[in-house]
């Protein structure tokens, strides 16, 4: 019996594991997923007038190893904002952090759960110089610790989005947007936050058609 548990415990031990690859990174804080807020007045997710007239999409996204052992040229979120890219005409920006993540899984773990704890506010070496021509902001992301990397704070803090339709978007593997959207109307309540779209990173080489219906629901493309 003792033999029978002990093996029991140790595959569903792996599995967990398991379930954290892609672009997530172990899940070891509390996962936000669930605690979205529930809706607010600017909400026009399922308005299908909105047409955006110039699209930015903002991301960031990490190449390297992820676990257990997979290289990644194309960071899964990258990917993603290049869909939403090729389907509104957007223009991208890749958030890129000054101090680049190490390409070692267990190296990011350990400094991206540093990071969240101490609040930490990563320096970004680029810059969006045209921001006012744009009137919607994709804003992406992979999740780690079940949660936007910090540098996403970085970015919010950076620049002025007052105004501007707000449309979180995420790569993970297993806790959703985390807490992107609850990120996004935290740091703008007054503007139009429309519901995010969350993609298994692993399952991202094949999400194009579900970027492309997403957007459709939320109005951006006919």
């Amino acid at each position: 019996m003792k033999k029978i548990f002990m093996w029991t415990f140790g595959l569903l031990l792996s599995f967990s594991f398991a379930s954290c690859g892609g672009d997530d990174l172990i899940a070891d804080l509390p996962d936000n997923s669930g605690t979205e807020s529930p809706g607010n007045p600017n909400d026009d997710s399922d308005d299908p007038n909105i047409q955006a007239e110039k699209i930015l999409i903002a991301y960031f996204s990490r190449t390297g190893y992820n676990y257990p052992n997979q290289w990644l040229d194309v960071g899964h979120t990258a990917r993603v904002a290049g869909y939403i890219a090729d389907l509104t005409g957007g223009d991208r920006f890749e958030i890129l952090p000054v101090v680049p993540y190490p390409d070692n899984y267990q190296e990011t773990v350990a400094i991206a759960r540093e990071e969240y704890d101490n609040d930490t506010r990563p320096a970004i070496q680029n810059k969006i110089e045209n921001l006012d021509d744009y009137d919607t902001v994709f804003i992406g992301n992979p999740i780690w610790h079940g949660a936007a990397p910090m540098i996403i704070r970085t970015f919010y803090e950076s620049y002025d989005l007052t105004g501007k339709v707000l449309i979180p978007f995420s790569t993970h593997a297993g806790s959703g947007l985390g807490d992107s959207e609850r990120l996004a109307r935290n740091y703008y309540p007054d503007n139009t936050v429309l519901s995010g779209l969350a993609v298994q990173g692993t399952n991202s080489p094949n999400a194009r058609d579900d970027v492309e219906a997403w957007l459709k629901r939320i109005g951006i493309i006919e």
